[in-house]
């Protein structure tokens, strides 16, 4: 089989294929498990492999000054790292930590209409090296509050999109993993007023990431972190439980896959 024919079989760029056979780039878990997939891996080669990929994201963990991330993606890695815990409210897009590599592309593409390929490339490597943070030898937990529209928006790849969504299925078994759906059925609710990450750390006082499209804010008073929290507590009363979260994912992407 070609380079150019492996790519096609997987979804993956002809480019990127010949870069990973050459070791001129890294290959995403994502990827992998598509790479297994497809060849037919005996299942004891498979769970060895994918546990090397598991390790490798974990030990690609470390803080990298790159010219091509934005100033304001390079500052929130520095804050992320060393928070314990996120709490994370999303109405727009999958949470990055459980975003896979060609979803993740997706977006920052669709969203960085100007950005050059390199650029793209770093965003995308970044925000699967991010994912470490949660298998670190004492991992971050997430909490996560995602609107059904973001679940059911077409992407226009409905097979990404069913992988992204069992992506999610197998993430919400992890011990360290919150992720709950906020149905439409929910109606109006405080969190229209956009996105927001709390972040936890130890001995210091938590802060509130709120995001735009040009800046990004973080907020340390404690009357602005009192009322997020508020807010936190409303989206979590109104979404699904685990269990019927776990459930609507299923069957949202069994649909896809139809």
């Amino acid at each position: 089989m070609t380079g150019d024919a492996l790519a096609k079989a997987v979804g993956m760029s002809p480019s990127k294929v010949s870069r990973v056979e050459h070791c001129e780039a890294g290959i995403y878990l994502d990827e992998v498990e598509k790479l297994l997939d497809f060849h037919r891996v005996s299942k004891r080669k498979r769970v060895e492999l994918l546990d090397i990929a598991r390790h490798a994201q974990e030990r690609g963990w470390l803080r990298v000054n790159n010219p091509s991330l934005p100033k304001d993606w390079q500052a929130w890695l520095d804050f992320e790292a060393e928070a314990n815990a996120l709490s994370m409210y999303t109405p727009l897009t999958i949470p990055g930590l459980l975003q896979t590599s060609e979803y993740a592309r997706a977006i920052i593409e669709a969203t960085g209409t100007w950005l050059s390929d390199n650029e793209i490339d770093a965003m995308v490597a970044s925000r699967m090296s991010r994912q470490g943070l949660l298998s670190r030898s004492t991992p971050l937990r997430l909490d996560t509050v995602i609107e059904e529209s973001v679940l059911t928006r077409p992407l226009g790849d409905p097979e990404m999109q069913a992988r992204q969504l069992r992506h999610l299925v197998n993430s919400a078994h992890r011990p360290n993993i919150t992720i709950r759906v906020l149905p439409h059925a929910a109606g109006l609710h405080a969190g229209l007023n956009g996105p927001f990450v709390m972040l936890d750390y130890d001995d210091e006082t938590s802060l509130v990431l709120v995001e735009t499209r040009v800046s990004s804010l973080f907020l340390d008073e404690q009357e602005h972190i009192d009322d997020y929290e508020a807010v936190w507590h409303q989206l979590s009363d109104l979404a699904f439980d685990l269990g019927e979260t776990t459930e609507f994912l299923r069957k949202a992407a069994d649909r896809l896959a139809l």
